[in-house]
């Protein structure tokens, strides 16, 4: 990828349940680092593990709901 498409980026937002919310935080806390930062290198590690599948290797849990966490 050209160097120039790295330095791109694009704003999005997720809906977490709380728990994740208070543990990436305290990731972020620990390391000095923002919560945005973490969730950005979880999501880069996944994609540099997983992202010339087809099938993603996970299967998230349901919430009471039905919902998917």
């Amino acid at each position: 990828m050209p160097a120039a498409a790295l330095k791109k980026t694009v704003r999005t937002s997720v809906i977490l349940p709380e728990t994740a919310h208070i543990r990436i935080q305290a990731l972020a806390d620990a390391n000095n680092v923002s919560a945005a930062w973490v969730i950005r290198a979880a999501v880069m590690q996944f994609l540099d593990e997983h992202g010339d599948e087809t099938q993603l290797p996970l299967k998230l849990p349901r919430t009471k709901k039905g919902e998917r966490e």
